[in-house]
């Protein structure tokens, strides 16, 4: 498929999904492979980091893409269009970038499972006529990090990210602070080691996800008081920890 779409710019987020795709078209297509990652106040910092040096290390064309975002209200009322929202304006600078570079396809690392979620910016994607090769070689989530393992990327066993907002409940107004508060969260439990990390927000309580086998932990003297005053100093008021452990997308489960 990329071959026949004889130069690509992959939307490319530093996840595993887009850096296998992109590691595939660098292979194909050489630097007819374009690699794009849009900066903004949404992304944690850690997956912009990433993604900075996987393609350094491919030495792909890497463009970053400033976002602004956070400048558009109907993207700030954070209801259940935010993410329709979000894409069409991402889709739009892809274009964009890609007629400037004379580009001929963008193309995203959509997999199989993405069918499974709430997920309104993937039909705002294929409307728009971006390419998602990895979904339509029937790929899961599993099939990609399997691949991805064997070729080495070292970001095989990443665990899914998301875009910050996707933090903060339905319905809650999307402010810079908020984002600010919940990736430096996020960049503490990564930091203690915990893999699987999420920083819901529902004002003023912070829920805490990670992996059920990790819950204990956080539960325990010194780390839970450590836990709590870190946060607390962050902004948050009520520091609350899930039982029901990590899962990506829980927010849309106020959706049902």
């Amino acid at each position: 498929m990329l071959a026949d779409m004889g130069s690509v710019l992959v939307s490319f987020s530093g996840g595993v999904d887009s850096a296998l795709l992109l590691h595939v078209a660098s292979e194909v297509l050489g630097k007819k492979a374009k690699a794009a990652t849009f900066i903004s106040p949404i992304f944690p910092r850690i997956d912009l980091a990433r993604a900075e040096a996987f393609a350094a290390e491919l030495t792909v064309p890497y463009i970053k893409i400033p976002f602004d975002i956070l400048s558009h209200q109907e993207f700030l009322v954070n209801d259940n269009m935010r993410c329709r929202v979000c894409k069409m304006k991402m889709v739009e600078e892809l274009k964009k970038e890609a007629a400037t570079h004379g580009i001929e396809k963008v193309v995203d690392g959509a997999n199989q499972d993405d069918l499974k979620d709430y997920r309104p910016g993937l039909k705002v994607s294929r409307n728009a006529g971006i390419r998602s090769p990895i979904m339509e070689a029937g790929f899961t989530k599993d099939d990609i990090r399997r691949e991805a393992k064997r070729r080495n990327i070292e970001v095989w066993d990443v665990p899914a990210s998301a875009c910050l907002a996707s933090r903060i409940a339905y319905g809650t107004p999307i402010r810079e602070s908020d984002l600010s508060m919940i990736d430096q969260a996020e960049a503490f439990f990564h930091d203690l080691g915990f893999t699987e990390v999420r920083l819901r927000y529902h004002p003023p309580v912070a829920r805490i996800e990670v992996s059920p086998e990790q819950i204990p932990r956080v539960t325990e003297s010194p780390l839970r008081e450590r836990v709590i005053q870190y946060l607390k100093s962050l902004g948050f008021t009520y520091i609350t920890l899930d039982l029901s452990g990590y899962r990506s997308g829980s927010m849309n489960e106020l959706l049902i």
